[in-house]
């Protein structure tokens, strides 16, 4: 399938960023309706507190990614099929990508968008440790951002949805790097 992707990045306080787009809470509610809540390492419930992972940096390092579908082109499959292909594979690039940030600058650490796909099947549902720990990273969402609102603040990007199975204008994907004090 055929897109274009234009890529966005910004930094600001974590102490801004949680005041304005954290909302534990909330989140950890919105998190209970999922099927990954309990089975899988990154997501809820934690044995932490979330906010204690954001108050231990200083900065945040924002990507937002826009993914343009081309309006011709995925003859077959449904919209929703089409923008899980696109975002799966800009989800892997930009994992790649994160970790790399991450080599780069001791201390930090990446979120990355969306729950934890590294593995066909979480070992967290057969009570074994993770298997890819070097590489498993929560979510924003996972630890009560609003995710929403923080493309809109920070980026200037709207969430766009899938209507009547057509695609929307742009798909958009948002992972973090938190950066040492």
């Amino acid at each position: 399938m055929n897109y274009s992707v234009i890529a966005y990045s910004t930094a600001c306080d974590v102490e801004d960023f949680v005041a304005s787009c954290v909302d534990v809470p909330k989140f950890l509610g919105f998190c209970r309706e999922c099927h990954n809540y309990g089975n899988n390492w990154m997501c809820p419930p934690f044995d932490f507190d979330p906010l204690d992972i954001w108050r231990s940096y200083e900065k945040i390092k924002l990507f937002g990614l826009r993914m343009t579908p081309a309006r011709e082109g995925g003859e077959g499959k449904s919209a929703a099929e089409r923008a899980k292909e696109i975002i799966s594979k800009e989800k892997r690039r930009l994992i790649g990508e994160l970790l790399e940030e991450e080599k780069k600058i001791p201390g930090s650490l990446s979120f990355f968008a969306g729950s934890c796909e590294l593995c066909p099947v979480c070992a967290k549902v057969t009570n074994e440790p993770c298997r890819r720990p070097a590489m498993a990273r929560h979510s924003i969402e996972s630890l009560g951002a609003d995710v929403s609102l923080a493309m809109k603040r920070y980026l200037g990007l709207d969430i766009l949805w899938i209507k009547d199975d057509r695609l929307p204008e742009y798909l958009t994907l948002v992972a973090a790097l938190l950066l040492p004090r």
